[in-house]
């Protein structure tokens, strides 16, 4: 079988083209179908994304489900990402690695490939600090760079991003 391996910039070019279905991430040049959202997995983003207008709306841009280009190759869509402010610095151009100060996924049925495939992507990238909801078993697994070393914390604990050591917040929903 033959791969055929993708630039963010063919990538796009074959997004636009219509020859990518409509729900995908490039992770290393490789195109992933992104699977289909449950209701717990929607009702976390839609939690989280309000905790963290509430919480740091003033001190960080707040991303639901947007691609991040990471690499010439790679482009995920996490489920969340809190951003350097201001919102308009991104009105000329893309966030990048450099503007994430938190960068989230919600995960069950992707938890495998969440860890496999993107935390690597994610340390290799810089991305300062990671939270996986483990929604299989109920935790937050906190990940920080440089080494990425997991911090499990249980449905119930407040937990403040490194950005803001001061501020935990509510995770679970």
């Amino acid at each position: 079988m033959v791969k055929h391996r993708f630039t963010v910039e063919a990538y796009h070019k074959a997004y636009e083209a219509g020859a990518l279905p409509e729900r995908v991430e490039l992770l290393e040049g490789e195109v992933y179908a992104v699977s289909p959202m449950g209701k717990k997995h929607r009702l976390y983003v839609m939690h989280l994304d309000r905790v963290f207008q509430e919480a740091f709306g003033e001190e960080a841009v707040v991303m639901v489900q947007c691609p991040l280009a990471l690499s010439a190759d790679s482009e995920p869509i996490p489920d969340l990402a809190l951003l350097r402010p201001p919102l308009e610095a991104y009105r000329e151009r893309d966030p990048g690695p450099e503007d994430v100060l938190l960068l989230v996924e919600i995960a069950d049925t992707t938890l495998v490939q969440d860890r496999a495939l993107k935390l690597p992507l994610y340390q290799k990238a810089g991305i300062p600090e990671v939270w996986l909801v483990n929604l299989l078993e109920e935790v937050l697994e906190v990940y920080a760079f440089p080494h990425y070393a997991m911090e499990r914390h249980p449905k119930g604990e407040a937990v403040a991003p490194r950005a803001f050591p001061t501020r935990p917040v509510a995770w679970w929903a």
